[in-house]
């Protein structure tokens, strides 16, 4: 069998610009090869199984450096594996993307090119900066502004650029801001031609600095702007004025940490993105099967010997239902059985799979669906209850003290999975060369243990507490709230529905902000 490599363009940052096509590749991937600047959002639509290789330190990371990542391509499309080669903006626009499809041509590797949203386009566009106006030039020049091209022998004609009538967009701008800005000078481009450097273009944490084409190197250095930035340099800089919008929604400039499952935080995190936040995916819980996964599968196939199941989790649904699967059942096992869920997010992964729960309790945790059950006379019966490998022991004692039957059984473990040394230390303050962050949201009081753990693990407990304290906790619910202050976190706001629309106007509330 020979496998197949896509070179995937992932956009620029945010996790609404990753293309379909890209997605779908991302979701049949057995293998994805990302680079340092693709947003760890966009892997959350790979399988669970799915190995998962991204550069950590940045485009020259010695681990996985260029010829390690032309080497590890083949390797995995002749093992018959699905490849995705994963790259920030669009491959072939200073991505290397040709030279990659080269070198699988040249091994006899079946491959494609799906083409992605450049950061040349998408982050001017983010800042209210059009590339070419009926007012202002019909033209643009997308030009590499990295040394690199010149120490290859690839010379920009400067003189030539300078005297054109377009706008001017320079890649990988910010190193060399100064050198190139006198260069267009010097090439006869007007030293007041507005410019304008765009660090981050379309993340939540974007900064735009307007200067002239004389002093934005200046400015640039006052403000301490760094890389990854583009520089637009035309008359179209002006429109910004009039036209800006991303800035304006009311998450902007906040950097909010998303600890769920990878698989689980998508929803949470294009949300965040919509209201203008920098979502991160921080993923602190990684589902794994049960240590004893034959007593699931033998507990689930007497289902005839319960009245009723109790599903607390989207994830207990999945295990139960694959479960019940590997019996050689389906859901008319259930059909004189009770379903109680916990949460409206498990009862929809219920209804995902074709069944209504019976029972969703108006408080949305153990205490809600213990009352639930007494009044409708229901604690007596015998239940099955399929939950992850931790958790409040609760419904067990209500039901067997009303004289009902209760058994448990672990349908999944949640572990604490592994987290890039680079996210971790993008969580510092940026005095200390992080990016910062202003909240918190927790799922699960596991979740914050994990995060906590996964701090310490890498900066100590001194700095791991230093950057909790700096940020505004957000828990799911009440009990995870209390889980929170347990671990002695100060929890700020509580969502008053395990849903992802109360979580969010959690956040809103804490910053004062209304929705867009």
């Amino acid at each position: 069998m020979s496998g197949f490599v896509s070179i995937v363009g992932a956009g620029p940052w945010d996790p609404e610009l990753l293309t379909l096509a890209g997605r779908e590749r991302l979701r049949r991937a057995d293998v994805v090869i990302a680079d340092y600047l693709v947003n760890p959002a966009h892997l959350m639509h790979c399988r669970a199984d799915a190995t998962i290789h991204q550069r950590v330190a940045g485009p020259h990371d010695g681990r996985l450096d260029q010829a390690r990542v032309n080497a590890l391509m083949v390797e995995e499309a002749n093992a018959g594996r699905r490849v995705v080669r994963l790259k920030g903006g669009d491959p072939m626009i200073f991505g290397r993307g040709s030279e990659e499809a080269d070198h699988l041509r040249a091994h006899g590797v079946a491959y494609e090119l799906v083409p992605g949203v450049s950061a040349a386009i998408a982050a001017p566009e983010a800042a209210g900066i059009p590339l070419t106006h009926r007012d202002h030039t019909p033209a643009v020049s997308i030009v590499s502004g990295f040394e690199a091209f010149e120490k290859g022998g690839l010379h920009v004609a400067w003189d030539h650029l300078a005297k054109s009538a377009g706008t001017i967009v320079l890649m990988m701008s910010v190193k060399n801001c100064r050198q190139n800005a006198e260069r267009l000078i010097a090439g006869g481009r007007d030293p007041e031609t507005p410019a304008a450097l765009i660090r981050w273009g379309t993340r939540g944490i974007m900064r735009t600095l307007v200067a002239t084409l004389s002093t934005i190197a200046d400015r640039a250095d006052e403000v301490g702007l760094r890389a990854p930035a583009v520089l637009v340099v035309g008359t179209v800089v002006e429109l910004r004025e009039r036209i800006e919008w991303f800035e304006r929604r009311p998450l902007f400039g906040r950097r909010i940490v998303v600890t769920r499952a990878s698989h689980q935080a998508g929803e949470l995190i294009q949300r965040l993105a919509a209201e203008g936040a920098d979502a991160v995916a921080f993923p602190c819980l990684a589902i794994a099967p049960p240590e004893d996964p034959e007593a699931l599968r033998s507990t689930v196939a007497a289902i005839a010997d319960f009245n009723g199941v109790i599903l607390s989790s989207p994830n207990g649904v999945n295990a139960f239902f694959e479960a019940l699967a590997a019996a050689g059942l389906d859901a008319r096992a259930l059909a004189d059985r009770k379903v109680a869920v916990i949460g409206t997010g498990t009862a929809g992964a219920c209804e995902a799979r074709g069944i209504r729960p019976d029972i969703i309790p108006a408080q949305p945790r153990a205490e809600g669906l213990i009352a639930e059950l007494a009044a409708r006379e229901l604690l007596c019966d015998r239940w099955l209850h399929v939950r992850a490998d931790e958790g409040r022991d609760l419904l067990g004692p209500a039901i067997a003290e009303a004289g009902g039957s209760y058994q448990l059984v672990i349908g999944y473990r949640t572990i604490r999975p592994a987290v890039p040394e680079l996210l971790v230390r993008s969580l510092r303050a940026p005095a200390d060369g992080g990016e910062g962050i202003d909240a918190i949201t927790f799922a699960s009081g596991k979740s914050a243990r994990h995060f906590l753990e996964t701090l310490r693990e890498h900066l100590g407990d001194d700095e791991a507490r230093a950057i909790v304290s700096r940020a505004k906790v957000i828990a799911l619910g009440p009990v995870t709230a209390a889980a929170a202050r347990a671990l002695d976190l100060r929890v700020d706001a509580i969502a008053d529905a395990t849903t992802d629309e109360a979580m969010v106007a959690a956040i809103l509330g804490v910053f004062g902000a209304a929705a867009s």
